[in-house]
């Protein structure tokens, strides 16, 4: 069972970015701050049933993300051997960041469960706009921890080839351009990494060892 728990739990940082994605794509269509008072007063009210199954949704994919974030700390503490402070960086920073995304998330969906709640509810254009802006910079800040994660793993391959060295150079590009999350397009780039990171960490598998002879 071990062994096949070592085997296979990478790849929830694929499910992860699968959760998340699929979340994004539910929640589509959902009104931006430039929008007329009139569209973002009555949008939650007709897609707030959407909205919230966006959230448990992308709350599946913040838990695959933690079992992926304690697979690659286990990893890099098996690979860093005596010294585990990159891999500790790496965890907590992963950590941080989910919770992060999951709070960008709550700030998002907020009114969609306010107006499942109770019919009394009505939504002010202008308390949407700050509650959106204030869970993009949720968002932003969930990003840019993350780059702590992409630079800790690519320090740990390059020092012990724990993932291939191309991986870890590419790496370090990753992580300069999550601190431009601002523009968005980097959370792509992030979700890409994870992904890339979970193959390479199940290709890499250490093989069981062989009990000791008595």
């Amino acid at each position: 069972m071990k062994v096949q728990w070592e085997r296979w739990s990478p790849l929830a940082g694929v499910l992860a970015v699968a959760g998340m994605v699929i979340a994004f794509a539910i929640a589509s269509g959902s009104p931006s701050t430039t929008d007329s008072d009139t569209k973002i007063a009555g949008y939650f009210h007709s897609h707030h049933t959407r909205q919230q199954i966006a959230l448990l949704v992308f709350l599946a994919g913040i838990l695959f993300l933690f079992v992926f974030f304690s697979t690659l700390r286990a990893r890099m503490v098996t690979a860093e051997d005596a010294t585990v402070r990159l891999a500790a960086l790496a965890w907590g920073s992963g950590v941080a960041s989910a919770i992060l995304w999951l709070c960008a998330v709550v700030f998002f969906t907020g009114p969609a469960f306010a107006a499942d709640d109770t019919s009394k509810f009505r939504l002010d254009a202008n308390t949407f706009r700050l509650t959106s802006d204030m869970g993009y910079e949720f968002w932003i800040s969930a990003v840019i921890v993350g780059a702590l994660v992409v630079w800790a793993t690519s320090a740990v391959a390059l020092r012990t080839g724990l993932l291939p060295r191309w991986f870890a150079w590419l790496g370090v590009l990753v992580g300069i351009i999550q601190l431009f999350a601002i523009f968005f397009v980097p959370v792509f780039v992030y979700w890409g990494w994870i992904v890339v990171a979970a193959v390479l960490l199940w290709w890499k598998t250490p093989k069981a060892r062989a009990p000791a002879a008595t």
